[in-house]
């Protein structure tokens, strides 16, 4: 009688865990993609609102200067600024992925690519708008 609760008993555990284990693994890579997702989300949003503050800036021309508010997302692994572009290299977990804005001017100045918020200021010169943590 002993063994046949046992057998019940673990014919349990291994229905249970024939359910559990598949969901888990789902749960899991959903939360990846969702955490993934939101990293390049975040980067857009920061790249487009540099671009277009720096159109701007460009726009009316020198001493124009504005201040704005960003930020950079975990997983940056690279910021730069060359042939008019602002691009973020943003690691998931499908490798890395460009995150770019084109813009008008060229840029001269950095970034760090440390996550967080930064007071970021782009001031216009007559050929290009430099960008600098305030």
């Amino acid at each position: 009688m002993k063994g046949q609760v046992a057998v019940e008993y673990m014919i349990i555990i291994s229905v249970a865990l024939i359910i559990i284990l598949p969901l888990s693994l789902y749960m899991n890579q959903s939360f990846i993609g969702y955490r993934d997702d939101t990293k390049i989300s975040r980067a857009w949003n920061t790249v487009k609102k540099i671009g277009e503050n720096a159109d701007w800036v460009y726009s009316q021309g020198p001493p124009a200067k504005v201040t704005i508010e960003i930020y950079i997302p975990d997983g940056v692994e690279e910021i730069s600024f060359e042939n008019k572009t602002v691009l973020f290299k943003v690691r998931t977990a499908s490798g890395v992925s460009d995150v770019y804005y084109q813009t008008v001017p060229e840029f001269e100045g950095f970034l760090p690519e440390k996550s967080g918020y930064y007071f970021v200021s782009l001031t216009a010169f007559p050929n290009y708008v430099n960008i600098s943590v305030v």
